[in-house]
């Protein structure tokens, strides 16, 4: 069986290196003396802030079910509470097996509010419609968010006919 060399697996150096960071410490019985905060995540207190980890992905996992995959060109410890996200694209997934893409530029994410914050054009975009902005404000805990004006909106006409066969007498 052949082993894959370096070029192949560059790519994975990044999330192996943040993962041998967070779980190092704890598989050596080292972890961090103090303990997690109120707001505070816990992983983020083995990195130290200015802490910057390059082509991350993350997911986001309900009941056992992906809800949203991040994907970010960097993410930087800014404290233990708060990490800023740069070149943001995620994918929501619904229950219903529809997928809303969102893409922004940097986003400021605090734990302890679990509000995410971005500055830059941002569009969100699923089969209904896409939408552009100056930004968006979202809510983990409430999993709503707004897209902060000037507004561009494209709807689907497929929502549209939708509406008009449900209106039929």
């Amino acid at each position: 069986m052949r082993h894959p060399t370096l070029p192949a697996v560059k790519h994975l150096l990044p999330t192996l290196a943040a993962a041998a960071a967070l779980l190092l410490p704890h598989a050596l019985g080292q972890m961090p003396a103090d303990t997690v905060k109120q707001g505070e995540f816990p992983g983020l207190q083995l990195l130290p802030p200015g802490s910057v980890i390059e082509g991350i992905s993350l997911p986001r996992y309900d009941n056992h079910r992906v809800s949203a995959l991040l994907h970010a060109a960097r993410m930087i410890i800014s404290t233990r509470q708060v990490v800023q996200l740069e070149k943001l694209e995620a994918q929501l997934y619904s229950r219903a097996g529809s997928r809303t893409y969102i893409r922004t530029g940097n986003v400021a994410y605090d734990f302890g509010t679990q509000q995410a914050a971005t500055t830059g054009d941002a569009s969100v975009q699923d089969e209904r419609f896409s939408a552009q902005g100056k930004g968006v404000i979202f809510s983990s805990a409430t999993r709503k968010g707004i897209l902060l004006g000037p507004v561009r909106t494209t709807v689907s006409a497929a929502v549209f006919n939708r509406a008009s066969k449900n209106e039929q007498p």
